[in-house]
């Protein structure tokens, strides 16, 4: 399952992201750049490194549009580390104990553990999404960022 994805910046505040599947079919939205781009890319650094198809960008690649609730509990699983990543960004996260704290607010909540969530894991989403900020810093106004997601 592979999906193609198109962030182009398109001036200071804002940039078009289109989602290109395997079936041609694509989703394409204007979006303010400072509340959506961040999220976005926590959520492809997770679910690419950890081979997750139940999130946001499998079930995108799957046909589901990009404002479609995704449920089962893969999905609710990815959301409940991917806002705790982008909360913690402007702190030096240690994967270790990230894991064990979202692990530990989880089982208090009663939600089952996550068993791909370690934190070999978010060391590498920490590394990648690193890597993908500075790639979007670098891509310039008109221009596309162009990801391949597969899972």
């Amino acid at each position: 399952m592979t999906l193609i994805l198109r962030f182009t910046r398109l001036n200071p505040t804002h940039h078009r992201f289109e989602a290109v599947r395997a079936d041609g079919s694509r989703d394409v939205r204007e979006f303010e750049t400072r509340s959506l781009l961040l999220h976005d890319l926590v959520h492809f650094a997770l679910e690419s490194e950890a081979k997750l198809r139940g999130g946001f960008y499998g079930t995108l690649a799957e046909g589901a549009n990009y404002d479609a609730p995704r449920e089962g509990s893969e999905a609710q699983q990815i959301e409940n580390v991917v806002g705790p990543i982008q909360g913690n960004l402007k702190n030096e996260i240690d994967p270790a104990r990230f894991v064990a704290r979202i692990k530990e607010v989880h089982a208090g909540m009663g939600f089952p553990p996550a068993p791909w969530l370690t934190a070999d894991l978010i060391g590498k989403v920490l590394e990648r999404l690193r890597q993908l900020q500075g790639q979007w810093k670098a891509t310039p106004f008109g221009q596309t960022m162009e990801l391949r997601f597969e899972a």
